[in-house]
């Protein structure tokens, strides 16, 4: 028999088992080296975006105040236009079904609406028998009463839009200050101070930024929902002054 012969026959029948315990040893060996950088390695330890609203500054808690007020803004606002759409095509319908001027008073006294209030004033007005004169005027005041009430509490809409932007960038520039403030005393020997100050600082404007965009898609579909009310109340208004006048 050769030597190859004899080494084959002796040792072929262990070299899977030698192959399998090299496999895992070098498994082992990994797995403890894995572990030993683990616990070598620092641990990071990240700030909460809780944690960043508590540094924010006092511009953080004049912007909670704002977000609080153009809630409640658009709260109200949304509820006034549901009560106040109408439309006057509807209304005249009604008054020209009607006999008289109280039946069409009685017609549209149920309906709910700006256009259905002043056309209630004009209506009111005819049947005392006052001349069309004095039913425009009338009129004119009531519209003018209504387009108050349109308008209430847009324009202070419209500053949030403009001044919590710019609150968010005064507490940013703020927090960016008296972060550089610390880099200034202290040297760049510990740069983690200046990350968490910036990151803390941006928190305003981030704040500034979620209160402006929806104060301001708030306020632009508020302004269209007045302009429709009043162009809607125009058209109303000029058909039932010519129905009142031929009435006479």
């Amino acid at each position: 028999m050769s030597r190859q012969q004899l080494f084959t026959s002796r040792f072929g029948r262990f070299t899977p088992w030698a192959i399998g315990v090299a496999i895992l040893a070098v498994s082992t060996v990994a797995a403890f080296a894995q572990a030993a950088a683990e616990e070598a390695a620092p641990v990071v330890k990240t700030q909460t975006m809780w944690d960043m609203v508590k540094h924010g500054g006092p511009s953080l808690i004049l912007l909670a105040i704002c977000s609080l007020a153009t809630l409640t803004m658009i709260i109200e606002r949304f509820m006034y236009y549901r009560k106040a759409k109408g439309s006057s095509e509807v209304l005249l319908d009604k008054i020209k079904q009607a006999g008289t001027m109280s039946e069409a008073l009685t017609a549209i006294e149920a309906m709910p609406g700006v256009s259905a209030r002043i056309f209630r004033t004009a209506l009111a007005a005819a049947r005392d028998g006052h001349p069309p004169e004095r039913i425009e005027q009338l009129v004119q005041g009531e519209v003018t009463k209504e387009l108050i009430g349109l308008e209430k509490y847009l324009p202070q809409l419209d500053t949030m839009v403009t001044m919590c932007p710019l609150l968010g960038l005064a507490g940013t520039t703020l927090g960016m200050i008296r972060s550089f403030s610390i880099v200034a005393a202290i040297g760049m020997s510990d740069p983690t101070k200046l990350a968490g100050g910036i990151s803390e600082a941006l928190v305003n404007t981030a704040a500034g930024l979620l209160i402006a965009i929806p104060a301001l898609f708030c306020y632009n579909w508020f302004t269209g929902r007045k302009e429709q009310l009043l162009m809607d109340l125009e058209k109303g208004l000029s058909e039932l002054m010519v129905i009142l006048k031929s009435s006479e």
